[in-house]
C-alpha cells in the first residue's frame, strides 16, 4: 500500500497524523506540521490532551516522588510547559522522532522565562532509546499512544528510561486502546513483574465547541518495577 501524502497546498490535518504508518511517514508529516501544528491543530480544533495529561500528573504524583522527568513523544513542548506550570522546579528533558518539532519545544519557555527543557533528543519510540539522561524518576507522555502512531510493544522500549519504583503517566487514545488490544499487552509486563498494576483515569481529548469533542484518552499510571 502507498501512503499518500498530504496535499502541500492544504492544512494538514487530524486525519493525516492518524493515517501515518511507519516512522519515516512520522518524520514526513511533522516536518510540514511542525511550524503551525499549534495554530492549525491545537488551537483551531480545541486540543486539551498535553493540559490534562500534565494535570493527572499533578494530581496523582507526590512532588517528593520526582526531580527529573522526561517527556516522550515531545511534539512542540505543550505537555513540558503544562507541567512547569504547575511544578516550576521539575527538570525536564524531552524525546521526539521529528527535529522540526523539537525546534519548536526549544523555544518554549516556562514563567520565570528560563527553559522548559533542559535537553531534547531525537529518539524514534519503536527502537530501543539509549544515549539519554536516563534514569529519570518519571515520564510523561501525551499525545503518541494513538492512531498512526505507537502500539503497546513501544512501553517496553521505554521502561528502561525511568529508576526502579519511578513513575509512568501515559496517554493512550481510547479508541487506540482498545483496537490494539493494550490491556492484554499491559497484563503480560505486570505478570512478567515489569510494571505495578496501572491505575486508569479518563480524559476528554477535546475542549468543549471542538468538532471532535467526544473524543476520549485513558492515562495509565503506573510505576516501574
Amino acid at each position: 500500500m502507498v501512503i499518500e501524502e498530504p496535499d502541500a497546498r492544504r492544512a494538514i490535518n487530524l486525519d493525516d497524523a492518524y493515517s501515518v504508518k511507519t516512522p519515516d511517514d512520522n518524520r514526513k508529516l511533522y516536518a510540514r506540521w511542525a511550524a503551525t501544528y499549534e495554530s492549525e491543530f491545537v488551537d483551531k480544533e480545541l486540543y486539551r490532551y498535553p493540559r490534562a495529561v500534565a494535570g493527572v500528573f499533578h494530581n496523582q504524583i507526590g512532588r517528593e516522588a520526582v526531580a527529573c522527568v522526561v517527556d516522550v513523544g515531545t511534539g512542540t513542548g505543550l505537555t513540558g510547559t503544562y507541567l512547569t506550570s504547575h511544578r516550576p522546579e521539575l527538570v525536564i528533558d524531552g524525546i521526539d522522532i521529528s527535529p522540526e518539532m523539537l525546534a519548536q519545544a526549544i523555544v518554549k519557555s516556562r514563567r520565570d522565562h528560563s527553559p522548559v527543557y533542559r535537553q531534547l533528543f531525537e529518539r524514534d519510540l519503536t527502537q530501543e532509546v539509549l544515549f539519554t539522561n536516563a534514569p529519570y524518576d518519571a515520564l510523561i507522555c501525551s499525545g503518541t499512544f494513538t492512531h498512526g502512531h505507537l502500539g503497546p510493544d513501544a512501553i517496553e522500549n521505554l521502561l528502561p528510561l525511568v529508576r526502579p519504583e519511578g513513575w509512568l503517566v501515559i496517554g493512550v487514545n481510547n479508541e487506540h486502546f482498545l483496537a490494539q488490544d493494550f490491556e492484554s499487552e499491559i497484563v503480560s509486563y505486570v505478570d512478567r513483574g515489569l510494571i505495578t498494576m496501572p491505575k486508569v483515569e479518563r480524559i476528554d481529548v477535546y475542549e468543549e465547541g471542538s468538532p471532535h469533542r467526544g473524543d476520549q484518552a485513558r492515562v495509565l499510571i503506573f510505576s516501574r518495577s
